[in-house]
Protein backbone atom coordinates (compact mmCIF):
# COMPACT_ATOMS: atom_id res chain seq x y z
CA UNK A 1 0.00 0.00 0.00
CA UNK A 2 1.21 3.27 -1.08
CA UNK A 3 0.22 6.96 -1.26
CA UNK A 4 0.70 10.61 -0.98
CA UNK A 5 -0.74 13.40 0.13
CA UNK A 6 -0.56 17.44 0.52
CA UNK A 7 -2.24 19.52 2.57
CA UNK A 8 -2.10 23.47 3.52
CA UNK A 9 -3.81 26.63 5.07
CA UNK A 10 -3.32 29.34 7.28
CA UNK A 11 -2.38 30.08 10.74
CA UNK A 12 -4.19 33.55 11.88
CA UNK A 13 -3.27 34.61 15.70
CA UNK A 14 -3.60 37.76 17.94
CA UNK A 15 -2.34 38.35 21.03
CA UNK A 16 -2.38 41.10 23.70
CA UNK A 17 -0.53 41.47 26.49
CA UNK A 18 -0.77 44.03 29.17
CA UNK A 19 0.59 44.84 33.09
CA UNK A 20 -0.94 46.86 35.82
CA UNK A 21 1.96 48.85 36.24
CA UNK A 22 3.27 49.27 33.01
CA UNK A 23 0.45 49.09 30.66
CA UNK A 24 0.83 47.65 27.36
CA UNK A 25 3.29 45.28 26.79
CA UNK A 26 2.50 44.29 23.40
CA UNK A 27 -0.37 44.16 20.71
CA UNK A 28 0.14 41.82 18.04
CA UNK A 29 -0.94 39.64 15.19
CA UNK A 30 0.56 36.83 12.43
CA UNK A 31 -0.48 35.35 9.46
CA UNK A 32 1.83 32.11 8.84
CA UNK A 33 1.05 29.62 5.98
CA UNK A 34 0.82 26.28 7.21
CA UNK A 35 1.61 22.92 4.78
CA UNK A 36 2.52 19.34 5.01
CA UNK A 37 4.05 16.70 1.98
CA UNK A 38 4.10 12.95 3.02
CA UNK A 39 4.92 9.60 0.80
CA UNK A 40 4.48 6.63 2.67
CA UNK A 41 4.94 2.87 1.41
CA UNK A 42 3.93 -0.36 3.40
CA UNK A 43 4.72 -4.06 2.20
CA UNK A 44 3.63 -6.93 3.82
CA UNK A 45 5.47 -10.16 3.25
CA UNK A 46 3.74 -13.75 4.80
CA UNK A 47 6.68 -16.41 3.72
CA UNK A 48 5.11 -19.13 5.86
CA UNK A 49 1.39 -19.68 7.26
CA UNK A 50 2.55 -18.53 10.74
CA UNK A 51 4.95 -15.76 10.13
CA UNK A 52 3.98 -11.97 8.94
CA UNK A 53 6.40 -9.64 8.12
CA UNK A 54 5.80 -6.21 7.60
CA UNK A 55 8.35 -2.87 6.96
CA UNK A 56 7.47 0.39 5.55
CA UNK A 57 9.30 4.03 4.94
CA UNK A 58 7.43 7.13 5.14
CA UNK A 59 8.89 10.87 4.54
CA UNK A 60 7.45 13.92 5.72
CA UNK A 61 7.33 17.30 4.99
CA UNK A 62 6.22 20.43 7.34
CA UNK A 63 6.06 23.67 7.26
CA UNK A 64 5.01 25.48 10.29
CA UNK A 65 4.98 29.19 12.11
CA UNK A 66 8.03 29.48 14.18
CA UNK A 67 5.79 31.09 17.10
CA UNK A 68 1.97 31.77 16.62
CA UNK A 69 1.07 31.11 20.19
CA UNK A 70 3.33 32.17 23.23
CA UNK A 71 3.65 35.41 22.89
CA UNK A 72 5.81 37.65 21.41
CA UNK A 73 4.17 35.91 18.53
CA UNK A 74 6.93 35.93 15.18
CA UNK A 75 5.73 35.79 11.54
CA UNK A 76 8.49 33.37 10.54
CA UNK A 77 8.43 29.69 9.45
CA UNK A 78 10.09 26.54 10.84
CA UNK A 79 10.16 23.55 8.02
CA UNK A 80 10.47 19.97 9.89
CA UNK A 81 11.37 17.00 7.25
CA UNK A 82 11.68 12.98 7.93
CA UNK A 83 12.56 9.99 6.97
CA UNK A 84 11.09 7.50 9.07
CA UNK A 85 10.85 3.68 8.58
CA UNK A 86 8.62 1.21 10.16
CA UNK A 87 9.20 -2.70 10.87
CA UNK A 88 6.48 -5.45 12.22
CA UNK A 89 6.04 -9.13 12.97
CA UNK A 90 3.52 -10.94 13.71
CA UNK A 91 4.51 -14.51 14.99
CA UNK A 92 1.53 -17.53 15.35
CA UNK A 93 3.52 -20.39 16.96
CA UNK A 94 0.77 -22.45 18.30
CA UNK A 95 -2.87 -22.69 18.17
CA UNK A 96 -4.40 -19.61 19.56
CA UNK A 97 -1.24 -17.81 20.39
CA UNK A 98 -0.24 -14.60 18.61
CA UNK A 99 3.35 -12.49 19.10
CA UNK A 100 4.14 -9.42 17.92
CA UNK A 101 6.50 -6.99 18.08
CA UNK A 102 6.79 -3.26 16.08
CA UNK A 103 9.48 -0.67 15.37
CA UNK A 104 8.01 3.10 13.98
CA UNK A 105 9.53 6.46 13.73
CA UNK A 106 6.70 9.52 13.02
CA UNK A 107 7.13 13.50 12.33
CA UNK A 108 3.95 14.73 14.24
CA UNK A 109 1.95 17.92 12.56
CA UNK A 110 0.37 21.11 13.87
CA UNK A 111 -3.25 21.50 13.98
CA UNK A 112 -5.51 18.57 12.08
CA UNK A 113 -3.29 17.71 9.47
CA UNK A 114 -2.21 14.14 11.47
CA UNK A 115 -6.05 13.57 11.98
CA UNK A 116 -7.11 13.81 8.25
CA UNK A 117 -5.15 10.44 6.76
CA UNK A 118 -5.37 7.50 4.76
CA UNK A 119 -1.62 6.24 6.12
CA UNK A 120 -1.89 3.12 8.26
CA UNK A 121 -1.98 4.09 11.93
CA UNK A 122 -1.59 1.15 13.43
CA UNK A 123 1.33 -1.48 13.21
CA UNK A 124 0.67 -5.01 14.24
CA UNK A 125 -1.92 -3.49 16.48
CA UNK A 126 0.61 -0.79 18.40
CA UNK A 127 -0.39 2.75 17.39
CA UNK A 128 2.44 4.49 15.54
CA UNK A 129 0.47 8.09 13.96
CA UNK A 130 0.37 10.98 16.69
CA UNK A 131 -0.04 14.98 16.53
CA UNK A 132 1.27 14.96 19.76
CA UNK A 133 2.75 12.70 22.67
CA UNK A 134 3.82 15.17 24.74
CA UNK A 135 0.10 16.25 26.52
CA UNK A 136 -0.70 19.74 24.95
CA UNK A 137 -2.38 20.18 28.51
CA UNK A 138 0.55 19.97 30.06
CA UNK A 139 3.07 22.37 27.31
CA UNK A 140 0.72 23.33 24.62
CA UNK A 141 1.08 22.95 21.13
CA UNK A 142 4.47 21.87 19.80
CA UNK A 143 4.78 21.29 16.36
CA UNK A 144 7.03 18.93 14.02
CA UNK A 145 7.84 16.51 17.06
CA UNK A 146 9.34 13.11 16.37
CA UNK A 147 8.00 10.27 17.53
CA UNK A 148 9.41 6.47 17.70
CA UNK A 149 7.43 3.78 18.68
CA UNK A 150 8.73 0.24 20.01
CA UNK A 151 6.20 -2.22 21.29
CA UNK A 152 5.86 -6.01 22.09
CA UNK A 153 3.02 -8.10 23.37
CA UNK A 154 1.10 -11.64 23.49
CA UNK A 155 -1.98 -12.83 23.25
CA UNK A 156 -3.63 -16.77 23.84
CA UNK A 157 -6.74 -17.91 23.46
CA UNK A 158 -7.68 -21.26 24.62
CA UNK A 159 -9.97 -23.73 24.38
CA UNK A 160 -11.15 -23.40 28.05
CA UNK A 161 -12.54 -19.74 26.83
CA UNK A 162 -9.78 -18.01 28.70
CA UNK A 163 -7.83 -15.12 26.55
CA UNK A 164 -5.24 -13.50 27.86
CA UNK A 165 -2.26 -11.12 27.22
CA UNK A 166 0.37 -9.15 27.85
CA UNK A 167 2.46 -5.82 26.17
CA UNK A 168 5.13 -3.33 26.66
CA UNK A 169 5.25 -0.61 25.10
CA UNK A 170 8.07 2.49 24.84
CA UNK A 171 6.90 5.85 23.41
CA UNK A 172 9.62 8.91 23.08
CA UNK A 173 9.19 12.04 21.53
CA UNK A 174 11.75 15.21 20.99
CA UNK A 175 10.65 19.28 19.97
CA UNK A 176 11.83 22.56 19.82
CA UNK A 177 10.06 25.81 20.23
CA UNK A 178 10.29 29.17 20.82
CA UNK A 179 8.42 30.30 23.93
CA UNK A 180 7.83 34.14 25.52
CA UNK A 181 9.13 35.19 28.46
CA UNK A 182 9.08 38.46 30.38
CA UNK A 183 12.25 40.21 31.31
CA UNK A 184 13.42 43.95 32.91
CA UNK A 185 14.49 46.06 30.90
CA UNK A 186 15.60 48.71 33.60
CA UNK A 187 17.79 47.65 36.93
CA UNK A 188 14.32 47.62 38.42
CA UNK A 189 13.19 43.97 39.17
CA UNK A 190 9.82 44.35 37.11
CA UNK A 191 9.42 42.76 34.02
CA UNK A 192 8.27 44.88 31.49
CA UNK A 193 9.92 43.69 28.24
CA UNK A 194 9.56 40.62 25.82
CA UNK A 195 12.03 38.06 24.20
CA UNK A 196 11.63 34.84 23.44
CA UNK A 197 13.96 31.49 24.78
CA UNK A 198 14.53 27.98 22.71
CA UNK A 199 12.98 25.35 24.70
CA UNK A 200 13.82 21.76 23.98
CA UNK A 201 11.48 18.88 25.14
CA UNK A 202 12.13 14.98 25.64
CA UNK A 203 9.25 12.84 26.68
CA UNK A 204 9.41 9.02 27.33
CA UNK A 205 6.48 6.93 28.42
CA UNK A 206 6.66 2.88 29.55
CA UNK A 207 3.70 1.49 29.73
CA UNK A 208 3.34 -2.37 30.90
CA UNK A 209 -0.58 -4.03 30.57
CA UNK A 210 -1.94 -7.32 30.94
CA UNK A 211 -5.72 -8.51 30.29
CA UNK A 212 -7.61 -11.75 31.56
CA UNK A 213 -10.78 -13.13 30.53
CA UNK A 214 -13.04 -15.82 31.35
CA UNK A 215 -16.01 -17.42 29.31
CA UNK A 216 -18.77 -18.31 31.55
CA UNK A 217 -20.87 -20.35 29.98
CA UNK A 218 -22.51 -19.04 26.65
CA UNK A 219 -23.82 -15.92 27.87
CA UNK A 220 -21.27 -14.34 30.73
CA UNK A 221 -17.96 -12.65 30.43
CA UNK A 222 -15.50 -11.56 33.08
CA UNK A 223 -12.40 -9.67 32.74
CA UNK A 224 -9.40 -8.12 34.14
CA UNK A 225 -6.97 -5.63 33.02
CA UNK A 226 -4.44 -3.56 34.38
CA UNK A 227 -1.82 -1.47 33.33
CA UNK A 228 1.40 0.64 34.52
CA UNK A 229 2.91 3.95 32.97
CA UNK A 230 6.16 6.16 33.97
CA UNK A 231 6.19 9.12 31.49
CA UNK A 232 8.47 11.32 32.10
CA UNK A 233 9.22 14.92 30.53
CA UNK A 234 12.54 16.62 31.02
CA UNK A 235 12.34 20.85 29.73
CA UNK A 236 15.58 22.96 29.03
CA UNK A 237 16.21 26.40 27.93
CA UNK A 238 20.00 25.56 25.81
CA UNK A 239 20.08 29.39 25.31
CA UNK A 240 20.39 30.79 28.96
CA UNK A 241 23.41 30.96 30.65
CA UNK A 242 24.15 28.46 33.26
CA UNK A 243 24.17 31.12 36.01
CA UNK A 244 20.76 32.77 34.99
CA UNK A 245 19.06 32.86 38.70
CA UNK A 246 15.78 30.73 38.84
CA UNK A 247 17.52 28.41 35.88
CA UNK A 248 17.11 25.18 38.01
CA UNK A 249 13.12 25.60 38.07
CA UNK A 250 12.90 26.15 34.53
CA UNK A 251 15.37 22.93 33.36
CA UNK A 252 13.22 20.35 35.19
CA UNK A 253 12.08 16.97 34.56
CA UNK A 254 9.48 15.57 35.93
CA UNK A 255 7.97 12.12 36.50
CA UNK A 256 4.20 11.08 36.32
CA UNK A 257 3.52 7.04 37.54
CA UNK A 258 -0.10 5.62 36.55
CA UNK A 259 -2.08 2.51 37.40
CA UNK A 260 -5.06 1.30 36.36
CA UNK A 261 -6.91 -1.90 36.92
CA UNK A 262 -10.45 -2.36 35.37
CA UNK A 263 -12.96 -5.38 36.39
CA UNK A 264 -15.63 -6.04 33.91
CA UNK A 265 -18.55 -8.06 33.67
CA UNK A 266 -20.65 -8.67 30.33
CA UNK A 267 -23.67 -10.81 29.74
CA UNK A 268 -25.09 -11.10 26.15
CA UNK A 269 -28.38 -12.22 25.69
CA UNK A 270 -28.59 -14.80 22.13
CA UNK A 271 -31.63 -12.54 21.36
CA UNK A 272 -29.25 -9.53 20.69
CA UNK A 273 -29.68 -7.66 24.36
CA UNK A 274 -26.75 -7.04 26.64
CA UNK A 275 -25.13 -5.33 29.88
CA UNK A 276 -21.75 -4.11 30.58
CA UNK A 277 -20.47 -3.18 33.71
CA UNK A 278 -17.05 -1.92 34.48
CA UNK A 279 -15.52 -0.66 37.75
CA UNK A 280 -11.72 0.76 37.39
CA UNK A 281 -9.46 1.88 39.86
CA UNK A 282 -6.95 4.62 39.44
CA UNK A 283 -3.79 5.24 41.49
CA UNK A 284 -1.19 8.26 40.03
CA UNK A 285 1.82 9.74 42.03
CA UNK A 286 4.42 12.36 40.96
CA UNK A 287 7.71 13.12 40.92
CA UNK A 288 9.86 15.73 40.44
CA UNK A 289 7.38 18.84 41.21
CA UNK A 290 8.45 22.27 42.98
CA UNK A 291 6.32 22.78 45.21
CA UNK A 292 5.57 19.20 45.35
CA UNK A 293 2.21 17.82 43.28
CA UNK A 294 0.14 15.98 44.72
CA UNK A 295 -1.81 12.68 43.37
CA UNK A 296 -4.87 11.02 43.68
CA UNK A 297 -6.32 7.11 43.99
CA UNK A 298 -9.91 6.75 43.18
CA UNK A 299 -12.88 4.18 41.96
CA UNK A 300 -15.18 4.76 39.15
CA UNK A 301 -18.31 2.61 37.79
CA UNK A 302 -19.76 2.67 34.78
CA UNK A 303 -22.88 0.60 33.68
CA UNK A 304 -24.34 -0.10 30.13
CA UNK A 305 -27.81 -1.99 28.25
CA UNK A 306 -27.70 -2.04 24.89
CA UNK A 307 -29.27 -4.51 21.72
CA UNK A 308 -26.90 -5.01 19.03
CA UNK A 309 -28.91 -6.18 14.97
CA UNK A 310 -28.12 -9.68 13.67
CA UNK A 311 -24.20 -9.47 11.96
CA UNK A 312 -24.01 -6.48 14.41
CA UNK A 313 -25.21 -4.58 11.42
CA UNK A 314 -26.60 -2.05 14.50
CA UNK A 315 -26.27 -1.24 17.89
CA UNK A 316 -27.76 0.65 20.32
CA UNK A 317 -27.08 1.52 24.12
CA UNK A 318 -27.33 3.87 27.06
CA UNK A 319 -25.32 3.67 30.02
CA UNK A 320 -24.43 5.89 32.95
CA UNK A 321 -20.75 6.45 33.67
CA UNK A 322 -19.24 7.45 37.03
CA UNK A 323 -22.17 6.35 38.52
CA UNK A 324 -21.09 7.10 42.04
CA UNK A 325 -20.37 10.84 40.91
CA UNK A 326 -16.29 10.38 41.79
CA UNK A 327 -14.57 13.93 40.80
CA UNK A 328 -10.31 13.28 40.99
CA UNK A 329 -7.01 14.95 40.68
CA UNK A 330 -4.69 13.95 37.77
CA UNK A 331 -1.68 14.88 36.07
CA UNK A 332 -2.38 15.02 32.61
CA UNK A 333 1.33 13.74 31.94
CA UNK A 334 0.48 10.36 31.47
CA UNK A 335 -1.78 9.49 28.69
CA UNK A 336 -5.14 7.87 29.04
CA UNK A 337 -8.98 8.30 28.37
CA UNK A 338 -9.68 10.75 30.77
CA UNK A 339 -12.86 9.65 32.59
CA UNK A 340 -16.08 11.94 33.50
CA UNK A 341 -15.57 14.38 36.40
CA UNK A 342 -19.40 13.46 37.28
CA UNK A 343 -22.32 11.40 36.83
CA UNK A 344 -22.62 11.31 32.88
CA UNK A 345 -25.97 9.56 31.34
CA UNK A 346 -25.35 8.63 27.23
CA UNK A 347 -27.05 7.36 24.45
CA UNK A 348 -25.14 5.81 20.99
CA UNK A 349 -26.57 4.56 17.78
CA UNK A 350 -23.84 2.81 15.91
CA UNK A 351 -24.51 1.56 12.63
CA UNK A 352 -22.04 -0.62 10.36
CA UNK A 353 -23.47 -0.13 6.66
Amino acid sequence: VGGVRVQGGQVDNAAQLTRSLSGLLSDESVSVPFGRASGYGYYQWSPVEWIRVGAGLSFDYLQSPQNSELPPLSDGEDYESQWSPKASLTLFPWSGAQVRAAYAQSLGGMYFDDSVRLEPVQLAGFTQAFRSLIPESVVGLVPGTSFETVGVGFDQALRTGTYFGVQAVRLSSEGQREVGALTNETPLPVPDGLMSLDQSLQFEERTLGLYVNQLLGESWTLGVRGSWSEATLDTRYPGLPAGTPGLDALNREVTGRLGLLEFSLLYQHPRGWFAQWFTDYYHQENLGYTPALPGDSFWQQNLFLGYRWPRQRAEVRVGILNLTNQDYRLNPLNWLNEPQRERTFVVSLQLNL
